[in-house]
């Protein structure tokens, strides 16, 4: 029995690792093309070893008046709408979760169902709405769209269900209305939620490209991803080992985030499937 598991054990790490290798390969292959040459990174058999190795692409970056805009652009437009969705997500689920309201269950199936809507379908209706408040070309205007996910509401509140009956009903014994049950009790207990909230939607927002695109119009409000493909984006052709730089450096940030949030990540995930 013992050398049976012994050998499925190999066998399940072997395809672990497999697949961590084709998950990780475009990864590594940017690591190695943002030191190169275009004319060298795009041959066919890919080269794997740099030669000559180069930091050019990296001095192009920064050498770009607006670089380190876009990034600060990136950071207030990620970490507002990491904010907004920490907080009045958790409040939205632990409403759903463990207050009494008529409508609450028909509501939040109506809130599940905008899950299915594509999110170009409301491209158009969000942009006549911030450009009538005047909000155009604005990372507070933009940010304002991403503050509340359906998403985290429905991850906070499955969350919420987790947690002991028990503790509420003592809450309420000692005179804890619903509003000191969520700041003193509920929130405090939602670390691992709220982690993966995090992570989440910084990964979504400082990624974003297609809403960044359509509602910011000067280049020195552009995000990151945004700015990257003006600066480098040509009439005939694109410089692409400077955007896989700047994509490099783009990744860090998130890649901290992950490690610094990973054991809440897994922690609110595993929680938040197991009660429907």
């Amino acid at each position: 029995m013992n050398l049976k598991r012994i050998l499925w054990m190999a066998f399940v790490y072997a395809v672990l690792l497999a697949f961590a290798f084709v998950y990780l390969m475009p990864f590594l292959r940017s690591t190695v093309a943002a030191f190169m040459r275009w004319e060298q990174a795009s041959k066919y058999p890919p080269e794997w070893i740099p030669n000559p190795f180069t930091m050019e692409n990296f001095e192009k970056l920064f050498r770009l008046k607006l670089f380190t805009r876009w990034i600060l652009n990136s950071a207030v437009y990620a970490g507002i709408i990491v904010a907004g969705n920490v907080i009045f997500t958790a409040m939205a689920g632990f409403a759903f979760a463990r207050l009494e309201f008529p409508g609450r269950d028909g509501l939040f199936s109506a809130l599940q169902a905008l899950m299915m809507i594509p999110g170009f379908v409301t491209l158009v209706p969000n942009y006549i709405i911030i450009y009538r408040l005047g909000l155009v070309d604005n990372i507070i205007g933009l940010a304002i769209l991403g503050i509340v996910n359906v998403s985290s509401i429905f991850l906070m509140r499955q969350y919420f269900l987790s947690l002991p009956e028990d503790i509420f009903e003592a809450a309420r014994l000692d005179g804890c209305g619903p509003v000191k049950s969520f700041f003193y009790i509920a929130f405090p207990l939602a670390r691992p939620a709220i982690g993966a909230v995090a992570v989440y939607q910084f990964l979504g927002a400082w990624n974003a490209f297609l809403g960044p695109l359509v509602f910011l119009r000067s280049p020195e409000n552009f995000t990151l991803p945004v700015g990257l493909s003006f600066a480098f984006q040509r009439a005939m052709w694109v410089e692409y080992t400077p955007i896989i730089a700047g994509s490099l450096i783009a990744s860090m940030p998130t890649i901290a985030l992950f490690v610094a949030l990973n054991k809440y990540l897994i922690r609110g995930i595993v929680i938040t499937g197991g009660k429907g």
